[in-house]
């Protein structure tokens, strides 16, 4: 039997090897008769055409403008190799303005420490890790709870909730992300985050999901697994059909929910038949059986007894003890973590100084039944933080100087007031005990709107940062996005599915692996296209120049992650759900290869850009 596995190991990895081969093998023929030192001109004529139609291959006339001159930073379209200039302060100053971000980067690298940069670099690449850690934990334990109360209020059954609420939650980090990007009028970062998260989950994580335990057919769910890989691969279609012609228009984007909502309606249908099927089986038993939806309403009705439904589908892990859930439920990043791994004691004590920022400036909601005194004292002196992280947001650090006509007093002086008197109102309003319902649903919205102003700013700071090391080492922000921000987005899924597996239940974790990116990619790439182009450019279609160089990387892991879904979606059914494990060994060597193309493309070894 294991001789018979290790001959169907190497069969893939074979074939696997064989079909990235031809794929190479076909660009550099179809690229021309010199190979890597093609020029536009020796492109045979009909072939250039074709791509020309398939928005492929390299055009000496330019088709668009580069992103960002079409709603991007201005600034930072004159900002090319900006630290290797004579005066490269001044110049920074000068070219590279920042509006979106807090803090000028490349200021602090060309002016605060033009004599030590390397140690500018390295302040900033912790900040960065810094920054995704901070966007991570923001989500998980301030945007999650307000969800959880819109679930317990809206009365969601577990499935439900877990394809709605807590994909919200769970895509939370993108959805800003991708934001901030077309703020910025960065799609390529946007589509190199997103697409390279996804790539990293459906095979990496997919990969070592399969690799850490026995992954069968008794533990996969095959319609849902089969629904979910043929979302998938319609939704990166959708993408690469969209963006192919050169344009984004609002339909467009508003075609991606479109799709999440035909993804929810179909899980409903199939888990509504689902149940009637089995309550007719069991009815000719002459048995009754608990349905799934009488579960869920048990579970809402015991909500205030156990732990919240986006957060229990994402900690089945059968290791947790009682106490230490309900000591870290108290007060989330601010009670110290006993009984953790030496990580994320560090995690903690590192983030402890904006856990507090963030939990004086976020209203507290009483999501998992428990209130407490320090519940009451954090909600009454949140108005004041609240408006100045809403200022922030709104205006950056111009906004407490922002004077109000005809005075001359800032406009924030008067906000101050206005916190200050909710702040007494809440004092009286609020009591020791579990607030009001109408109060709980206030303070659960004013909490909701706070934590997207706080995922707002951070998401602001990672763009800008990334933005500023592309421009310092002269790094397209589209690789940036596939490796720094796409990993670092990805580790919390690597973590949790892996753990999940771990703890015997390796289905939840292969599911996790398809349907988290699957709504991740949609909700983040809508979400954005349609608010910058709907409300930034007040319906303003959306120029992608596809052409351009910037977009090699974006086309090429479109190509890597479309082979890799395709390849799961033959080799589950092929090895009856059961895939061996050397599979996922298959599966992590598609990621290098995809990473080494990336590289060597950056670095004009492999010049993709003459047939992509």
């Amino acid at each position: 039997m294991k001789m018979r596995q290790r001959r169907q190991s190497v069969r893939i990895i074979s074939i696997v090897s064989a079909l990235l081969f031809i794929f190479l093998y076909t660009g550099f023929k179809n690229g021309g008769r010199d190979g890597l030192s093609l020029s536009n001109s020796d492109i045979q004529p009909e072939l250039a055409t074709t791509r020309k139609l398939l928005g492929f291959g390299h055009s000496s006339a330019p088709i668009c403008q580069s992103d960002s001159d079409n709603g991007g930073d201005q600034d930072n379209a004159n900002c090319s190799h900006p630290l290797h200039k004579n005066n490269s302060c001044q110049f920074v100053k000068d070219n590279c303005g920042d509006d979106v971000a807090l803090f000028d980067y490349l200021a602090f690298v060309a002016c605060s420490l033009h004599h030590v940069k390397p140690i500018a670099y390295i302040i900033l690449a912790l900040w960065l890790v810094y920054l995704i850690s901070l966007l991570a934990t923001t989500a998980d334990y301030f945007f999650v709870p307000p969800l959880n109360l819109l679930s317990d209020k809206l009365k969601l059954s577990p499935s439900i909730a877990g394809i709605t609420l807590l994909a919200i939650g769970n895509g939370a980090p993108d959805v800003f992300t991708a934001f901030s990007a077309l703020k910025n009028g960065d799609l390529p970062l946007v589509l190199g985050a997103l697409i390279g998260a996804s790539i990293f989950i459906s095979t990496v994580v997919l990969g070592s999901v399969i690799l850490i335990t026995k992954v069968t057919s008794d533990t996969i769910d095959k319609i849902d697994f089969t629904r979910d890989v043929v979302a998938y691969i319609v939704v990166v279609a959708t993408v690469i059909l969209v963006a192919f012609d050169g344009l984004v228009e609002l339909y467009e984007a508003i075609f991606f929910p479109i799709i999440y909502i035909v993804y929810i309606a179909a899980a409903i249908i199939i888990g509504y038949l689902r149940t009637a099927w089995k309550k007719h089986k069991e009815s000719k038993n002459g048995t009754s059986i608990q349905t799934d939806i009488d579960k869920g309403d048990s579970a809402i009705e015991c909500a205030d007894e156990s732990r919240p439904l986006i957060e229990a589908s994402n900690n089945i892990l059968g290791t947790e003890v009682k106490e230490k859930e309900k000591e870290r439920l108290e007060l989330e990043g601010l009670t110290f973590p006993r009984g953790r791994n030496i990580a994320v004691k560090i995690q903690w004590f590192l983030e402890l100084p904006f856990s507090l920022l963030r939990w004086i400036s976020i209203p507290p909601c009483c999501h998992d039944g428990k209130w407490s005194e320090w519940h009451r004292w954090f909600a009454v002196s949140s108005p004041i933080p609240m408006i100045v992280i809403l200022a922030i947001t709104a205006g950056g650090w111009s906004a407490f100087t922002y004077p109000i006509e005809s005075t001359k007093f800032p406009l924030i002086v008067i906000f101050f007031i206005i916190g200050i008197i909710l702040s007494i109102v809440l004092y009286f309003v609020i009591g020791k005990t579990k607030p009001h319902w109408i109060v709980q649903s206030l303070l659960g919205l004013a909490g909701f709107i706070m934590s997207i102003a706080w995922l707002n700013i951070e998401a602001n700071e990672v763009v800008s940062l990334l933005e500023a090391f592309g421009l310092a080492f002269s790094i397209d922000t589209a690789i940036l996005g596939l490796t720094v921000l796409a990993i670092g987005n990805s580790v919390g899924d690597w973590v949790a599915d892996t753990a999940v597996a771990r703890a015997g239940e390796p289905g939840m974790g292969v599911a996790s692996c398809f349907g988290s990116p699957l709504l991740n990619d949609v909700l983040g790439l809508s979400v954005a296209l349609i608010a910058k182009i709907g409300i930034y450019d007040k319906g303003k279609s959306f120029p992608i120049c596809i052409q351009s160089r910037e977009y090699v990387k974006v086309k090429l892991s479109w190509i890597f992650l479309s082979f890799s879904l395709i390849l799961s979606a033959l080799v589950f059914p092929l090895f009856k759900f059961s895939p061996p494990r050397a599979y996922g060994l298959v599966l992590i060597y598609i990621y290098i290869v995809f990473m080494l193309f990336s590289v060597l493309d950056e670095l004009d070894i492999l010049k993709f850009y003459y047939y992509l």
